[in-house]
């Protein structure tokens, strides 16, 4: 049987494009340099800032990253509740799956941020952890968050402890602690990026999840 899930959240349980994108670019304007589309911002979307925005920005420079990061998250925190949405489903999923097993968030979005919006969409309650990354965005992985929800929840990971994750990197930190992960095809990641890092399942909805964690806590 299931012992708990563990949940990202951009991609996962939110669509944030547009509250991402609208910080990331409200900080691009700051600094003189052009727009991301929607297309060009969603590969950005998952990974920690710290391995993000030299991508966007194209330097190494810790100076230039650093100051990116700080413009951006003083427009996040006044502005992500608000533009931050539901994936569809968000609340019915929870709602079948909480009580039956432990749930808790695991995120390189920092505590901070990630539970006003969860407070936001009225589902923050489902939870019983939200572990974020640190405010200093050059020491947490997505491993390290994970151990985090893990410890809160007084588990050690395994296989009978399941991922839901929509980037490589929340596949790959999942498999440090021995937990197999459920890929979100609907998220920023993609098909092709899931399966190549290992997802061991797929779901193309959120509203699918319920379905097929009932099947495998019932596996032999």
């Amino acid at each position: 049987m299931l012992r708990a899930l563990l949940f990202d959240l951009d991609g996962v349980l939110i669509d944030s494009l547009a509250s991402i994108r609208s910080s990331m670019n409200h900080a691009l304007a700051r600094l003189g340099r052009p727009q991301l589309s929607p297309e060009a911002a969603r590969p950005l979307i998952g990974p920690p800032l710290a391995e993000s925005v030299p991508v966007l920005l194209e330097t190494d420079d810790a100076a230039r990253i650093d100051h990116f990061i700080t413009i951006y998250r003083e427009h996040y925190q006044v502005h992500a509740a608000a533009t931050s949405t539901a994936m569809p489903g968000l609340r019915e999923v929870l709602g079948r799956l909480h009580g039956r097993w432990p749930l808790a968030v695991a995120t390189a979005k920092p505590e901070l941020y990630a539970r006003p919006i969860l407070e936001g969409l009225g589902v923050a309650d489902r939870f019983a952890a939200i572990c974020g990354g640190s405010l200093d965005h050059h020491r947490d992985t997505k491993a390290t968050i994970i151990g985090r929800a893990l410890a809160a929840l007084d588990l050690d990971g395994g296989a009978d402890v399941v991922m839901i994750g929509d980037r490589s990197y929340d596949v790959r930190g999942a498999a440090e602690h021995g937990i197999p992960t459920i890929g979100a095809a609907y998220g920023m990641g993609g098909e092709e990026e899931l399966r190549e890092a290992g997802a061991r399942w797929l779901i193309r909805g959120l509203a699918e999840l319920p379905a097929l964690v009932e099947r495998l806590d019932a596996a032999p």
